[in-house]
């Protein structure tokens, strides 16, 4: 929406449309608060200056309700603006927003709100009122637009606009694996890696490529019954139907064949509780290994609606032995009649189900719980047939006699199921699962990326983020690497014994990476990050991050600040061909 010039946006609420109240002249500051910091010295003439302290920016904004002589609608307007400018919930604690005027629209400010004064009457007798919102940035510098700049290796020219320094924030792609990494700006330096040309030399490759398979085509996959017959999971299952690729997006998903997905045949009578759908297994690893590092993503979404809310789905990769029997598996699934789905990192010895006692549980979990929403359990009927029953009617003739007669008539039967409609963070999902083995030494890590952007999310209340470490001191769990397993599985519901019509779950593998692991004796100096691996410097937060998990050590002398003007941004590091990108928000004192 577009702000006019007397109106803001507090928050995502426009002024006029969501709080109706009529912005006045809003007069912005000169300064934010400053505190001058002195030391008074004994015998010293004048004081000892320390610095001054600059604080918060308070932004008085001048507003207007126009009710007449309706009370009424004036007090609706009261209770609209404070339950949507405040907030009781401890969760909104310590959040800050942005706000926008329509006079200078490129600008944002962020803080929150502090107080809102007691209206004051603009006619005696009437509810036309006027009062002030009071907004305070505890930070007291507002943001243009955030500016993204490809950059190339060695010296860029980088021209900020605004008046005050900000924090770069540079993305790297490199083309081949990486020793070090870092930049030079204004004086400052900051690098990730070994730090001397000795110890860059001397780096050893933690992590060398094996697999980097985008899943492409179905070439390496075979369904072959001999094949697939050491795949295990939970429960009880049936190997059946077929997965494809598709093309647009590089995924493997079930296929569509005669325009529904292809679980292989569904029962015609009676439910059992039997997993149904296409299993495959990866036959380009010829050879197994001892330590290795697995990336893999698995995509789950459960549609909404009476029917499809109901279904049940279970996608599965797995971790085989040379063999081909399971060794692990990753697994995004969904509960019985709509409950919430979870995911689950497992390791277990060969040949074990998942229902016995010979696996090792990583991860089993929903996500955080502040995603979890649980509707009211809803009751659906579904039809099973018709029936015949005798019922007897009552008829009148014209001389008022009354006489009965009964008769046949068909009917519908019907049966009542439940839709919990339960959903949390994975019900709709991308999850990449991150394990690496070394000796007896698992780290793992659950990380959910956008469906939007392909990014990985940050937020730990929302979204799955999870990692850990455990190790394996009885050494129950060392067989070596062999090949991978791919399953799509669906339960079969009522829906499909009396054939109703419904949305299965979509679920797809995306995107197989297999390293060869070298552990690296301690404080020996490693390679930072394999080709293809995103990198994020990021001088706003002080963090460091490749494809999504923090690292460290980091060298610097600081995290170093673009400032207003002609600033010279140096790359250094094997970066040649590498896809680079310095993404900031000018700001303005």
């Amino acid at each position: 929406m577009t702000l006019q010039r007397d109106d803001f946006e507090y928050a995502g609420l426009n002024s006029r449309d969501d709080l109706q109240v009529e912005m006045g002249n809003v007069v912005l500051p000169s300064a934010p608060a400053m505190a001058e910091q002195v030391t008074d010295i004994p015998a010293m003439y004048g004081n000892q200056f320390n610095g001054t302290d600059f604080t918060s920016r308070t932004i008085s904004i001048p507003v207007s309700i126009y009710c007449a002589d309706n009370q009424g609608a004036f007090n609706q307007i009261m209770h609209n603006l404070s339950g949507l400018l405040l907030s009781d919930d401890p969760s909104d604690n310590g959040k800050e927003y942005p706000l926008v005027f329509g006079f200078e629209p490129k600008v944002t400010y962020w803080g929150h709100i502090t107080s809102i004064s007691d209206p004051t009457p603009i006619n005696p007798g009437m509810y036309d009122m006027t009062l002030t919102i009071t907004f305070v940035q505890s930070d007291p510098r507002a943001t243009l637009p955030q500016v993204e700049k490809p950059l190339n290796n060695g010296l860029n020219t980088i021209t900020v606009d605004g008046t005050a320094r900000t924090a770069p924030v540079i993305q790297v792609v490199p083309k081949r694996p990486l020793k070090y990494i870092g930049f030079n700006l204004n004086g400052g330096q900051f690098g990730l890696g070994p730090e001397t040309p000795d110890d860059q030399a001397n780096a050893v490759q933690p992590d060398v490529h094996v697999i980097d398979d985008p899943i492409a085509s179905m070439a390496m996959w075979t369904n072959d019954a001999n094949a697939i017959s050491g795949i295990k999971t939970d429960g009880n299952y049936h190997y059946q139907g077929s997965a494809e690729i598709n093309a647009d997006t590089t995924v493997m998903k079930v296929a569509i064949v005669n325009g529904g997905k292809d679980f292989g045949t569904m029962p015609t009578n009676q439910l059992n509780g039997t997993w149904l759908g296409p299993t495959y297994r990866y036959t380009g690893m010829t050879n197994a290994l001892t330590n290795y590092r697995v990336r893999a993503g698995l995509h789950h979404m459960r549609y909404s609606g009476t029917h499809n809310g109901r279904a049940m789905g279970k996608a599965q990769f797995s971790l085989l032995d040379a063999s081909g029997n399971t060794i692990g598996r990753f697994v995004i699934g969904d509960h019985m009649q709509g409950g919430k789905t979870y995911v689950a990192l497992q390791l277990c010895k060969p040949g074990s189900t998942f229902d016995d006692d010979d696996h090792q549980t990583l991860y089993w979990g929903y996500g955080p719980s502040g995603a979890f929403k649980n509707k009211k359990d809803g009751k659906v009927q579904i039809k099973t047939g018709t029936t015949t029953k005798t019922v007897t009617k009552t008829s009148k003739s014209k001389s008022g006699k009354v006489t009965k007669k009964s008769v046949k008539e068909t009917v519908n039967k019907y049966v009542t199921v439940v839709n919990k409609e339960e959903s949390d963070c994975l019900t709709n999902a991308w999850v990449f699962m991150d394990l690496t083995k070394a000796g007896n030494v698992y780290t793992w890590e659950l990380h959910q990326y956008s469906l939007y952007d392909g990014q990985p999310y940050r937020n730990t209340n929302k979204y799955l983020i999870a990692s850990g470490r455990w190790v394996d001191t009885n050494n129950e769990y060392e067989s070596a690497l062999g090949g991978f397993g791919q399953t799509f599985l669906k339960q079969p519901i009522t829906e499909d014994i009396d054939k109703v019509l419904y949305m299965a779950p979509y679920m797809t593998l995306t995107d197989l990476q297999v390293w060869q692991h070298n552990q690296p004796q301690p404080n020996e100096p490693t390679y930072i990050a394999n080709a293809g691996e995103e990198i994020v410097m990021d001088c706003e937060t002080d963090t460091v991050t490749v494809n999504g998990r923090l690292v460290s050590p980091v060298w610097s002398t600081d995290y170093p600040q673009l400032k207003p003007g002609v600033n010279g941004l140096t790359m250094v590091g094997d970066l040649a061909n590498a896809q680079m990108t310095l993404k900031y928000l000018p700001k303005l004192l």
